[in-house]
């Protein structure tokens, strides 16, 4: 109850900053935009919603995303990437014109899409990374006017929420016969729609990867300078690359999973893109978008302490030490993590994670790794 000595004009002023927070849920002002560093300190560990809005594996609704969400959020994990495809078509539909890269506005899919987005920011400290996942034919014919105007679309529909959704411009970028695409077509698309979003949004985080298959050694060849992006003045730019390394281990459908790996094997990549973000990047922070290992491709059942091995140092020895958060790739099948149909953790992947977990036994290699 507001007390009798409060004037009327105290009143009205109160009643309209009320009426502003509940009208602005997800704050767009400067003060509320994380710069891309302040994002990369917070994130932390993160999963993937794979396979969801990105191919038809498993429905594209709040309703499947959200138990896995919570699920990941009360582990502590702070940042979920959301694959998604847009100009390729997902069960007979596209998000948006091939031709055109314009948002079909009215796609119960992407309604759906901004209900998974708006859960998660609601959920306190999780930042939501969105990109542009399987676009072959925009890829194919280097159209960068197509992709440009996606992103447009794109800022322009998510422009007013909260700075801790971030746009990924365009993943793992080959071709179709998986050749990478020529730098400097990726460099020319990149910039043309980063322009475009910084019309609408000039303190939106921005990330940006390797010209292939977002290997580390890819960003040397693909930004030998930050031209295209801001010439490396623009805060909200991060970077990002993928790690399977050695495929042979990480890979689905690679024999079994007795590869003696090595912590240089994990570290070198890391390594490698920290070069690349320290000299021509110049301290821009690096994002692990996915890494994991596509045990289910092999085995019904995760058992193998050398695969516990590789979840237990990546984040919390490796990445970790770097500084470089990190999103393992769960898309609920190869690469399992969250079982969909029982909506729970399938193994105790989970725990491994955090850096220490159960083992089968006291071998590395394990009967089941093979």
């Amino acid at each position: 109850m507001f007390h009798r000595s409060i004037r009327p004009r105290a009143l009205l002023l109160l009643s309209t900053v009320l009426l502003l927070c509940i009208a602005a849920p997800f704050p767009a002002s400067a003060a509320d935009r994380p710069t891309a560093h302040q994002a990369a300190e917070a994130m932390g560990k993160g999963f993937n919603l794979g396979q969801m809005f990105d191919n038809s594996q498993h429905p594209a609704t709040l309703e499947t995303a959200r138990p896995k969400i919570d699920a990941y959020y009360a582990r502590g994990f702070r940042v979920v990437r959301i694959p998604v495809t847009w100009t390729e078509a997902v069960d007979g539909a596209t998000l948006a014109d091939p031709d055109t890269g314009r948002l079909d506005r009215a796609s119960p899919r992407l309604a759906q899409l901004e209900a998974v987005i708006d859960y998660a920011l609601s959920r306190p400290g999780l930042h939501v990374v969105i990109n542009a996942h399987h676009e072959s034919r925009l890829k194919d014919h280097g159209r960068g006017d197509v992709l440009a105007q996606l992103w447009a679309d794109i800022s322009t529909t998510f422009h007013n929420r909260d700075g801790r959704l971030i746009f990924e411009i365009l993943n793992e970028p080959h071709l179709s016969n998986h050749d990478p695409m020529p730098p400097e077509t990726l460099r020319a698309m990149t910039g043309q729609a980063y322009a475009r979003i910084r019309r609408t949004d000039p303190e939106r985080i921005v990330v940006i990867g390797g010209n292939q298959w977002f290997g580390a050694h890819e960003m040397a060849t693909t930004w030998p300078n930050l031209d295209a992006v801001g010439g490396g003045a623009d805060p909200y730019v991060m970077a990002t690359f993928h790690h399977y390394n050695p495929w042979t281990f990480a890979g689905d459908n690679q024999g079994d999973y007795a590869d003696p790996w090595t912590e240089e094997d994990m570290a070198g990549p890391m390594r490698v893109m920290a070069n690349w973000a320290a000299t021509t990047g110049g301290g821009m922070p690096v994002f692990i978008g996915e890494w994991g290992v596509g045990w289910k491709s092999r085995h019904a059942t995760m058992n193998c302490n050398n695969i516990r091995l590789w979840y237990a140092r990546f984040d919390a020895v490796h990445a970790k030490a770097m500084g470089m958060p990190t999103a393992v790739w769960d898309d609920g099948g190869w690469f399992q993590i969250f079982d969909h149909d029982a909506n729970a953790f399938s193994s105790n992947l989970i725990d491994c994670i955090d850096g220490a977990c159960r083992w089968a036994g006291v071998s590395r290699f394990n009967e089941d790794c093979l």
